[in-house]
């Protein structure tokens, strides 16, 4: 099994993941790690971790917002990783299905880890009794199994919303009530009535009012104001995940660094103790010797 699903990510794309692990904390919380098999340039394989929820079979993504939450799914992760041969913890886990489903996922948090950490987490991931379908039957998750009535074509809808973020909704509403004040009302000319002939009266000229005009300031906003906006918050979006694996990489480097001072200190104690018990051997043949010379000096008085 590949443990390929499907995450549907902040721009409403449809992307390809391969499901790394799947666990629950005591808070009852469920926890899906996946990667899309990334790569950096020293070989570190970039991986994701969501918060999931399961509401009658239609998964959601649910945000890790605190630190501490985070601190645990991270050590959850390193104990899974350590060691291939140890089983997977029946205490924590989940029994999502989530291989061939579609899931949309936001703010995920990221890592960046080895190929061999992230291989381990995939050896040990399960989904037991998963129902296989017939070859003849096996029908894509993706495609829907509904019968409509033919009806008249209408124009299709997007698929999905994207969903701006508060920021996004403030600047637009700054800026829509900006170019709403400076909108003077164009006033409404009513031409004077056109005399009548002195020989023959004629009708009098209907009066006509001038319509204001109006403008589309959403529409004005779409095509001025919002691809710059979109730059901007795409370029910020890629500054704070190239800041993020920076960050993801020197944590992990310093656990490496801490794990090998560990180890030295261990190797340290087990010498002094080793120098112990020979200093100690050592105070026993002294006395062993210091005992066989008063002898010998006895025997010579």
């Amino acid at each position: 099994m590949d443990n390929k699903f499907y995450v549907i990510n902040e721009d409403g794309i449809r992307v390809d993941a391969r499901a790394l692990s799947k666990f629950t904390l005591n808070s009852g919380k469920s926890y899906l790690t996946y990667t899309y098999d990334e790569y950096n340039d020293d070989g570190m394989i970039k991986i994701y971790v969501s918060g999931i929820v399961d509401d009658n079979g239609i998964f959601s993504y649910r945000e890790i917002s605190s630190d501490d939450e985070w601190n645990d799914i991270k050590t959850i992760l390193k104990t899974l990783a350590r060691d291939e041969n140890e089983s997977f913890p029946e205490t924590i886990k989940c029994d999502y299905r989530i291989i061939g489903e579609e899931i949309s996922i936001r703010k995920a948090k990221k890592l960046l880890v080895s190929e061999k950490f992230a291989n381990v987490l995939a050896s040990k991931y399960s989904e037991e009794n998963e129902v296989v379908a017939e070859p003849e039957l096996e029908i894509p998750a993706y495609e829907p199994i509904v019968e409509e009535p033919v009806k008249t074509p209408e124009p299709e809808l997007e698929k999905t919303i994207k969903i701006p973020t508060f920021e996004e909704l403030q600047a637009r509403n700054k800026n829509i009530q900006a170019a709403m004040e400076t909108v003077k009302e164009t006033p409404i000319i009513t031409p004077k009535p056109v005399e009548s002939a002195p020989v023959r009266e004629e009708p009098k000229t209907p009066t006509y009012e001038s319509r204001n005009i109006r403008v589309d300031y959403e529409e004005k906003f779409k095509k001025d104001v919002e691809p710059v906006l979109l730059d901007v918050y795409a370029k910020q979006q890629k500054h704070i995940e190239e800041l993020e694996e920076e960050l993801s990489k020197t944590k992990f480097d310093l656990f490496e660094k801490q794990k090998e001072a560990l180890t030295l200190s261990n190797e340290k104690e087990e010498i002094v103790k080793k120098s112990q018990v020979l200093e100690e051997q050592l105070n026993g043949v002294q006395k062993k010797m210091d005992g066989i010379l008063s002898v010998l000096q006895n025997n010579d008085n």
